[in-house]
């Protein structure tokens, strides 16, 4: 009976720390979310830092210049991308009337395929016409005001967090040895070495994981561009990049990738064609990607269990959104090198990892 009740209250006392921690969480994005990109980024630039110091720079002049190459490396990518949506927006005034073409078509299919009728399909296109702006209030100075101090609100505060991002990879790359005898100086001497092993570990694993994914995006956006230029897509070069940037947002990035395909096929090229080389192309660069790239370039490297990704991305886009799901497989993979070390946590260690693992030399003794 008193062991029950014990059992009741650890369980009662385990979900009250769970929600409090999981609402603490959610709370603290704006703090924790820039500071846990800039540690899985700057995880990923600590071997050109080394080397550039091993080539003797100093640490600041070697930090800084690992923090440039990863600058100058984004802004190339972004820079394509938007030479790309120029391209696209130029040509807007034609696809807008496809579009219009495509939607036409498609209420026609709904009429004479389904119950729907016309008034009903009409309906919906008086409400998104009620829904729209009128000349008068595009025309107003005051509105476009507005929306000029709207964008320049939000461009402030993405590039007031993309300079906080900056500055905490530069103090943890410049510092990263103070913090690491920071957490040694917690454990006695004797388990010094097994510690450093593990911070060696978490850090490695992730920064790993995080160029083998840049990696396979490379190889992602041969393979989509190849395919969809055959499929005769329109804009074949962005929808690409953006398809294999998607990618890094596990298990459902590839969905929003190929759903973004298929809706510029409809309002550019269309036609039945296009729509099954698309999918065709998708559908083989997964199967490369899963099958033959992903153990090539990640090989052992994410050692977790596959329930536990879907799991942890669910749960990351729960707490943080996009960017909860793009840090969620890294952090989580940490999270489960730690847990394999220490013997406390080696039942979860055990439950998280892909293969069987042995119970550290310490539980036996």
């Amino acid at each position: 009976m008193i062991k029950g009740k014990k059992i009741l209250l650890y369980s009662a006392l385990t979900l009250i720390v769970l929600y409090f921690l999981f609402t603490g969480l959610v709370k603290a994005e704006s703090f924790l979310v820039p500071l846990i990109t800039a540690m899985v980024l700057a995880f990923l630039m600590f071997p050109i830092t080394n080397r550039l110091e091993k080539w003797g720079l100093n640490k600041v002049l070697a930090t800084l210049t690992s923090i440039l190459i990863l600058i100058i490396i984004i802004a190339t990518y972004v820079s394509i991308i938007l030479s790309q949506i120029k391209g696209f927006a130029d040509d807007w005034e034609e696809i807008q009337m496809r579009l219009e073409e495509t939607i036409d078509e498609i209420s026609e299919y709904l009429v004479e395929n389904t119950p729907l009728e016309k008034e009903h399909l009409n309906v919906f296109t008086r409400d998104k016409e009620k829904n729209l702006p009128d000349d008068d209030n595009l025309q107003n100075p005051g509105s476009h005001r507005r929306q000029a101090l709207t964008l320049m609100g939000v461009l402030f505060g993405f590039l007031t967090r993309l300079l906080i991002i900056i500055v905490y990879i530069f103090l943890i790359i410049h510092f990263r040895h103070r913090f690491r005898e920071f957490i040694l100086r917690f454990f006695p001497h004797n388990k010094r070495d097994e510690v450093a092993g593990i911070i060696s570990s978490s850090s490695s694993v992730s920064r790993r994981y995080l160029a083998g994914k840049l990696l396979l995006m490379v190889f992602l956006t041969i393979l989509y561009f190849t395919g969809l230029v055959i499929s005769g897509l329109e804009n074949a070069l962005l929808i690409s990049l953006i398809a294999a940037a998607l990618s890094i947002i596990p298990v459902v990035g590839n969905f929003i990738g190929y759903c973004l395909a298929l809706a510029v096929s409809l309002v550019t090229t269309g036609g039945m064609g296009a729509v099954i080389g698309i999918t065709l192309t998708f559908a083989i660069a997964q199967i490369i990607d899963t099958y033959i790239l992903q153990p090539i370039v990640l090989g052992p490297k994410l050692d977790v269990h596959p329930f536990f990704i879907i799991l942890s991305v669910i749960l990351g886009y729960e707490i943080w959104g996009i960017m909860g799901m793009v840090l969620s497989i890294p952090v989580f993979a940490m999270i489960t090198i730690v847990c394999r070390h220490v013997p406390a946590l080696n039942p979860f260690g055990y439950l998280f990892s892909k293969g069987n693992i042995d119970i550290p030399p310490d539980e036996h003794q």
